[in-house]
């Protein structure tokens, strides 16, 4: 099988060639060869092993680099400080006030127009964000100091009942003694329940007094501080003794009738300044 070829050349001549198979064959890979050998030049010639020229049609200011490491550390404060907020609205009641200003707030923009100084770079999305953390933790660091003066002050104001959940006898002020049946003054709240009933400290201080009284009966005195102080009496057994300092809600003594008393009962005070005070205006839930 032959290939033919017809050649023009001059006006006045013309020729014609014929070419075999095997012949053209060869003719097309010495000329494939010849492609890819140019091919691969002109790669090189280009672009140089390593380096990748691409033309710079626009100059883009350079802007700073942050590793998923800066990343990480701001996204774990921000988790942070958000477990602290929580924390810290739950201990001083305030949770539901910020969040109903935060749904609320409309915060508005503007000022005059003034062109922008020359040399200053404009600051980045993440410095912006690491100036707000910055500006929430000293925020934080104030209401936590704020909540644990709260929370300290709480602990020494007698506020938790002594019993919970039984009647309450003779109130505080003017009554009919029931000894003599006559008028005197109750400077306390009686608290009517069963014998051996544990008895809790209205809040956290010191004992000044654990002793046999021969009225109050078995009794225990605490100084909560500033003035304040609470009397337990008629214990049929005392569970501190003077020194101790005692927690809120702590068991101190269980209910009897000893002393100056017509049944088992617990008497409290509450003395400012060792005037005798109303209970009634310091305890909760009554």
């Amino acid at each position: 099988m032959a290939f033919v070829m017809i050649s023009t050349g001059a006006l006045t001549q013309s020729g014609v060639r014929t070419l075999s198979l095997p012949r053209l064959g060869l003719l097309m890979a010495v000329g494939a060869t010849l492609l890819v050998a140019l091919g691969a030049l002109a790669g090189y010639a280009l672009a140089r092993p390593g380096e990748i020229h691409v033309p710079r049609l626009i100059s883009a200011p350079s802007q700073p680099r942050y590793t998923v490491e800066q990343l990480g550390a701001l996204s774990g404060r921000v988790f942070r400080l958000e477990s602290d907020a929580a924390q810290l609205g739950r201990k001083i009641g305030v949770l539901q006030e910020y969040e109903a200003q935060l749904k609320n707030r409309k915060p508005g923009t503007g000022g005059p127009m003034l062109p922008p100084r020359l040399g200053e770079a404009m600051p980045s999305p993440v410095d912006e964000l690491q100036s707000e953390l910055d500006r929430i933790e000293q925020h934080l660091h104030r209401v936590n100091q704020a909540a644990a003066q709260r929370n300290a002050t709480y602990m020494f104001f007698p506020s938790r009942l002594p019993i919970a959940g039984v009647p309450l006898g003779s109130p505080f002020g003017n009554r009919l003694d029931p000894i003599t049946h006559r008028l005197a003054f109750h400077g306390g709240l009686d608290f009517a329940a069963e014998p051996g009933t544990p008895v809790h400290a209205a809040a956290g201080g010191t004992v000044v007094v654990a002793h046999f009284h021969p009225e109050f009966g078995n009794l225990i005195e605490i100084d909560h501080g500033n003035g304040l102080s609470t009397r337990y009496a008629h214990a049929s057994r005392l569970l501190v003794k003077e020194g101790d300092v005692v927690t809120p809600g702590q068991v101190i003594s269980l209910v009897g009738t000893t002393g100056r008393s017509t049944g088992p009962h617990l008497h409290f005070e509450v003395l400012r300044n060792g005037q005798y005070m109303d209970p009634a205006t310091y305890l909760a839930g009554l």
